[in-house]
């Protein structure tokens, strides 16, 4: 088994030989996954100056991530369909950020797998698929961009990351841990977060860009779940929001609206599971979001056994291939049968 110390060595070599590289990270990008991509593609166009690097997400990230440096040239393979095949057919390197298996990908997933480039995993989520050729992989690290961060230090690059991605991580940090109130597992999370604001970044600054840019809609949309979409279920200390494709357009839904909505069920008393059920805009699947709190319900468990899913002790997610209607009952009946 390779050491932290072999993946780094290994690491250098691939950098070394590579000319062309692809970042890539998960369907519907969140903070963790646009913060640690921007990040580590600011990172190697510095450290590998004759390397060309691009980010291809596979559909657009959230309007309010949008002023994260280099964010502006993230290719969404919704859009750039031909573009990204393109330029993917000729690189040498594939560096895939907060995620574990190529199917989180949905189809850019299926194109990555056509390819023999060299896959490079650099994630923090349980049980990796085995489709990569070198595996950065840390369930104790708080977010993929504090992973990224030890990667950078451990090939002395530090002096590398510009203010732009040093904000970028701080993106990633504050986003997988609600500010530092859950996934923060040892101390040096906080140290990563001073070493950040030691580089330039203003934390009050980026925490306002993140949290007080939603529009108008997006609160009401929130209003709407928490006053009309809640369903509470006390015996079985669970709840769940669903919303159709139909509720989110009436409040001109856009990506990233319902970022974190799955979470407020949670500050209920003595709710310990939290799901955010979802139409997709074609109306194929539902996508599910679950959380829990403490030590006693894994959502990662939840999700692989029933949601064709995974992710994280206390935070995962899915996706359920029917009606609406059918996945509340799925899911009433999981309730009534496992809690």
């Amino acid at each position: 088994m390779l050491t932290w110390t072999d993946n780094i060595k290994a690491l250098q070599d691939m950098l070394g030989n590579a000319r062309r590289a692809l970042v890539v990270s998960h369907m519907n990008p969140d903070g963790d996954a646009v913060g640690a991509s921007m990040a580590w593609w600011s990172y190697l166009r510095s450290a590998c100056p004759s390397m060309e690097v691009r980010v291809a997400f596979p559909n657009k990230f959230p309007e309010f991530l949008g002023w994260i440096e280099g964010a502006e040239q993230a290719i969404a393979y919704t859009d750039k369909k031909e573009a990204t095949l393109e330029y993917l057919k000729d690189c040498d390197l594939v560096f895939c950020l907060d995620f574990n298996d190529l199917s989180r990908l949905d189809t850019l997933g299926e194109a990555l797998s056509a390819h023999s480039v060299p896959r490079v995993l650099i994630d923090h989520h349980l049980q990796p698929a085995k489709e990569f050729d070198l595996v950065f992989s840390d369930v104790s690290m708080s977010s993929t961009a504090e992973l990224v961060y030890r990667i950078v230090l451990a090939l002395d690059g530090k002096p590398l990351l510009s203010k732009g991605a040093a904000e970028a991580l701080y993106v990633g940090l504050i986003t997988d841990t609600g500010s530092f109130s859950f996934g923060v597992k040892t101390p040096e999370t906080f140290r990563i977060a001073a070493d950040l604001m030691e580089l330039g970044v203003d934390k009050d600054e980026v925490a306002s860009k993140v949290y007080d840019s939603y529009s108008e809609k997006r609160m009401r949309l929130l209003g709407y779940c928490l006053h009309s979409k809640m369903r509470v279920f006390p015996k079985q200390k669970a709840a769940y929001i669903s919303l159709s494709r139909e509720e989110l357009d009436k409040f001109c839904f856009q990506p990233g609206d319902t970022e974190g909505f799955v979470n407020f069920p949670l500050s209920i008393k003595k709710v310990a599971l939290s799901a955010l059920l979802t139409e997709s805009q074609d109306k194929t699947h539902i996508r599910v979001s679950l959380r829990s709190k403490g030590k006693t319900i894994s959502v990662n468990e939840l999700a692989r056994k029933y949601f064709n899913g995974g992710g994280h002790f206390n935070a995962s997610g899915g996706k359920y291939f029917d009606s609406l209607k059918n996945c509340e009952a799925y899911f009433e009946n999981i309730l009534k049968t496992d809690f």
